[in-house]
């Protein structure tokens, strides 16, 4: 039993690993957006999205089990907290690329979603980086 809490303390340190990387990804895409590059844009936030997809399938989700649901906690709350924004954000993800692509029409300045699921993005991966730091540190 000891050698699975391991591998998943190993698989939540990849995790944090690469959401760090993907951070730094994340603001290079917005470097791109404010020089008005938005191509590179949108191919480094579609990179950042589909690894970060990847990671929550090969890292997150394995990691899972070894956490113990204790009544409610505040990490009990954190995690919900932490599961919704990101739920949010791929929804978010999914409407913008339907938006660019001319599939359905944004009705008000897209700049304002753009901005919102940055600073999601970063509220999620704060509060990830927390969770990680109480369970494992």
């Amino acid at each position: 039993m000891k050698n699975i809490a391991l591998d998943i303390k190993i698989l939540a340190a990849i995790n944090i690993m690469i959401q760090i990387v993907l951070m730094i990804l994340l603001f290079f895409a917005a470097l791109r957006a404010k020089k008005r590059d938005v191509n590179k844009h949108c191919n480094y936030i579609k990179i950042a999205v589909l690894l970060q997809l990847a990671a929550i399938f090969m890292f997150m989700l394995p990691s899972f089990p070894g956490y113990k649901v204790s009544n409610a906690s505040m990490l009990d709350l954190l995690i919900i907290f932490h599961h919704v924004l990101g739920s949010v954000l791929v929804g978010l993800w999914i409407y913008v690329n339907l938006v660019y692509s001319g599939y359905i029409r944004w009705p008000g300045n897209f700049r304002s979603i753009m901005r919102v699921a940055f600073s999601l993005w970063i509220l999620a991966f704060s509060i990830g980086a927390y969770i990680y730091m109480w369970i494992y540190y």
